[in-house]
């Protein structure tokens, strides 16, 4: 797979054509940003804007590495055998001079460029119409929610939870014009300073962003989730209840019924996501068509899938009191009294199950935005504000649809935790759930012979430096005013 990964330094050079390297600017139009010069028409300013969003599919970020660090570093997740990245993520083994996670914070860095030197342009742009107008207004939006979503994960990725103590801990590099290497040469801003870039960007795209669906882009309803998302996580639960409200009374999307869950995972933007990054067999991913990613690791049914990541205890026995949950139906067991894969009868997550018409089970749509998040945060939002009924029945509307024997109950910030464990296995969710609310994962190999882990029990909350990842060692070389995190 090729990817385009450059410090910042580098990256803002190229964006100034001030190296000789190859970078995105000299890829095919689909994939590249164009230049003052270069971004003349209408079309180019799309071709520029679809570029904002490839390397947030790759492995090194929503494809695998992101998932990764929700779940496998918390308590759905955990590989079947020792070795390999995901070994690495489990075990929070993290350090400095290890390169195969470090693409993340270049690749970020790659996108916030492009959505600089974007934004810098587009405005320049001469429109013969109403429509080509709107258009271009839409195009800027889009990147400004790319640019918040960038510096939240960053955010999220590098720095402590917001709440632990208020944003005071270290983040990202907040750039937001298009600089020479010389004046990207920054130390880090604050994670409360790094929330606040992503908090103005959300802001001002949702002033541009059409209401209309976007397949694979950003709209105004994906804008409205995210920054209700910001707003979760630095406890601004009144912004957080607004805006997700907002999402489920108001945007074309819908829970998808309960006989049709199933089939879900197999649709490409079907009416329940508000945003999923577009996988094509003719897309820039891998030459096999696929993604060798999370979807390929949690894959068992096919000779050539990864089976090298297991659905934990915890998780499974979420539904062990409750047998009509639909969701339960995707943990699936080799039996080994059937000789189905001999030597390979664990209990499996049949979740990601590929692309309808797809040519391979890799080939995955990375979901970034469902609505039920959106169902899920306005009922946390609501526990905290005392708004109860509502809390209720947004809580009680995914449980229904999920299990349609369940009985009403009551909503808590507990409560819908846990609906959130069970609902967003493999998409990134919980292990920034735990953290960001105070929470604990425990890892115990006494509860879980295959938690090994816990061979000494582990007990993983908000203080232990692990939580965050360091900065590499590479890029601090070049780029030495970064400062690196506690602990490493």
């Amino acid at each position: 797979m090729k990817r385009f990964i450059y410090n910042i330094a580098i990256a803002a050079g190229v964006l100034l054509g001030a190296s000789s390297c190859e970078g995105f600017l000299d890829k095919v139009p689909t994939d590249s940003v164009v230049a003052e010069s270069a971004m003349v028409t209408m079309d180019d300013a799309k071709v520029a804007a679809n570029g904002l969003y490839t390397e947030l599919m790759y492995y090194s970020m929503y494809g695998t590495h992101i998932p990764y660090l929700g779940d496998v570093r918390a308590d759905n997740i955990y590989p079947k055998d020792m070795g390999g990245t995901a070994n690495t993520i489990y075990l929070l083994d993290f350090s400095p001079t290890q390169t195969n996670y470090f693409s993340m914070w270049q690749g970020f860095y790659n996108i916030i460029m492009r959505a600089n030197t974007f934004i810098a342009n587009i405005n320049t742009l001469e429109t013969s119409s109403t429509e080509e107008a709107a258009l271009r207004d839409d195009l800027m939006g889009q990147a400004y929610a790319v640019r918040s979503l960038c510096y939240f994960d960053l955010a999220r990725l590098y720095g402590y939870p917001y709440l632990k103590d208020n944003g005071a801990s270290l983040g990202a590099v907040v750039l937001t014009s298009v600089v020479s290497p010389s004046e990207a040469r920054l130390p880090r801003n604050t994670v409360a300073e790094t929330y606040a870039q992503a908090e103005s960007d959300v802001a001002e795209a949702l002033k541009y962003l059409s209401r209309a669906k976007n397949n694979g882009h950003f709209n105004y309803w994906a804008a409205k989730m995210l920054q209700g998302k910001i707003a979760l996580y630095k406890g601004n639960y009144q912004l957080a209840y607004d805006a997700n409200v907002e999402v489920v009374e108001n945007s074309p999307y819908r829970l998808v019924p309960n006989d049709e869950y199933l089939a879900y995972w197999s649709r490409v933007c079907d009416d329940e996501s508000v945003m999923e990054f577009l996988v094509t067999a003719d897309g820039d991913i891998d030459s096999d068509g696929g993604f060798y990613t999370i979807y390929h690791n949690l894959w068992f049914e096919a000779s050539n899938a990864g089976k090298s990541l297991l659905p934990t205890k915890k998780w499974r026995e979420l539904f062990k009191d409750t047998p009509n949950d639909v969701r339960a139906e995707m943990i699936k067991y080799h039996d080994p009294e059937t000789g189905v894969i001999p030597g390979q009868e664990f209990y499996w997550l049949k979740k990601f199950v590929g692309n309808e018409g797809g040519t391979t089970f890799r080939q995955n749509n990375p979901r970034l935005f469902r609505i039920t998040d959106a169902y899920l945060m306005a009922a946390e939002a609501a526990c905290h504000l005392g708004k109860q009924s509502v809390a209720d029945n947004y809580l009680n509307a995914v449980r229904k649809r999920a299990d349609v024997t369940a009985q009403d109950v009551t909503a808590t910030v507990d409560l819908v935790l846990t609906e959130r464990h069970k609902e967003f296995i493999g998409e990134g969710h919980r292990f920034f759930d735990v953290m960001r609310t105070g929470g604990t994962i425990v890892r115990d190999q006494s509860i879980d012979e295959r938690d090994y882990a816990g061979a000494t029990r582990q007990v993983i909350d908000w203080n232990d430096h692990r939580i965050v990842l360091p900065i590499s060692a590479t890029e601090q070389t070049i780029y030495p005013e970064l400062q690196q995190n506690p602990g490493y």
